[in-house]
């Protein structure tokens, strides 16, 4: 649903009266024309977006507030009839109006905490006492109006990185550290210390285009090798005393649930040894990785080091001993069907020390944003 319209109506009040006193005044310039458009792109998204703090921000930072104000300034002193002081005057406290309505929604949001202080120097300037082109001029020279454009993503670039961190996504942290070193550097050589908004979203695709294949070829690996994982776990398993009560093999249900609950068990036993085959085949020509290589590859060891993995190591060197004499045809001896029996049974086969959901889940950001400095 769209914003609220009552609030928008006390964000836009102001605007609509400018528009409507150019069209009472006949005035038909370009510059009041770009006054209609302007307004028209702020009540557009007021209809598009369903967050009042987003939207203010929105209107702030793409600069529409500066963009109305100053074509409506053209279009005012291109009317002789309008005195041009007593218009300045009138532009100065409609437009102070505005950023002063769009600082306190701001202020109400803590997430928006990053991006209060420019539009606060803003108004603090607007409150000076300057003549509207004096307080145009100085907010240019000073960089408040690039400020407003520019994108405040320092915090958000670090909150990414504080959640790939928690959550032990090595690649995606790597990336938002890149991200996060470019946006310095891009901050370093501005005179005003905003980076350019579309230098900046240049810099930030690139970067996330560099990343990507490297991501989607970690989750491929990280896919195929736990498949392969389960199949042999399963195909030990599949020999239990437990596989016929086991939700892996049981039927469905019905008359012939026993029936069908055994045939999905000798599935199992004569074809996954086959199956795990062709997928190690295509394993090492996709990836040029073979079985035992899984174990030292950086997306098995994040996954173990970090709790990720399901499996604990107990079960993982069980693993690696059924696989020897996984061949088509073959059976586990007595020996290991005993071993596979007493692992399930005592369940440990699942890790102990796996991270939590609660240890993955990061703080809010606003609780966040009070952890770093985003001056």
């Amino acid at each position: 649903m769209p914003v609220d319209p009552g609030m928008v109506d006390t964000i836009l009040g102001t605007f609509r009266g400018m528009a409507q006193q150019l069209k009472d005044a006949g005035n038909e310039s370009d510059d009041a024309k770009e006054c209609y458009s302007v307004l028209e792109t702020m009540e557009r998204l007021a209809l598009e977006m369903n967050d009042l703090g987003a939207y203010s921000t929105k209107l702030s930072v793409d600069g529409l507030f500066t963009d109305f104000s100053t074509a409506y300034g053209r279009a005012l002193a291109s009317n002789t009839s309008v005195d041009g002081d007593s218009s300045d005057d009138q532009l100065m406290a409609n437009t102070l109006k505005a950023y002063e309505d769009a600082l306190n929604e701001l202020k109400s949001n803590p997430s928006n905490a990053h991006v209060v202080p420019v539009l606060q120097e803003v108004v603090e300037k607007g409150k000076s006492g300057l003549s509207y082109p004096l307080f145009l001029k100085e907010c240019e020279e000073k960089g408040l109006f690039l400020g407003l454009n520019s994108p405040r993503v320092g915090p958000t670039i670090q909150y990414s990185i504080y959640c790939a961190k928690i959550s032990f996504r090595p690649l995606d942290q790597e990336m938002h550290e890149a991200e996060w070193a470019a946006y310095q550097d891009l901050v370093t050589k501005s005179a005003f210390g905003y980076p350019d908004p579309v230098q900046w979203e240049i810099t930030r695709q690139k970067i996330e285009w560099e990343y990507e294949p490297r991501q989607i070829l970690w989750k491929a690996i990280e896919d195929r090798w736990d498949r392969m994982l389960d199949m042999v776990q399963d195909w030990v398993d599949s020999f239990c005393s437990f596989a016929p009560h086991d939700e892996r093999w049981c039927g469905m249900g019905g008359v012939n649930s026993r029936a069908q609950t055994m045939k999905n068990i000798q599935r199992t036993q004569e074809c996954e040894p086959g199956m795990l085959k062709v997928r190690e085949e295509i394993f090492q020509e996709y990836f040029g990785l073979t079985w035992d290589d899984i174990f030292n590859h950086p997306t098995f060891l994040n996954q173990q080091q970090n709790g990720l993995l399901w499996y604990s190591d107990g079960a993982v060197e069980f693993m690696k001993e059924v696989h020897q004499i996984m061949k088509p045809g073959a059976k586990p001896d007595s020996n290991m069907i005993a071993r596979a029996e007493k692992q399930h049974n005592s369940k440990a086969y699942i890790r102990q020390d796996r991270a939590t959901a609660e240890q993955m889940t990061p703080v809010p950001f606003p609780e966040f944003l009070k952890t770093v400095d985003w001056s």
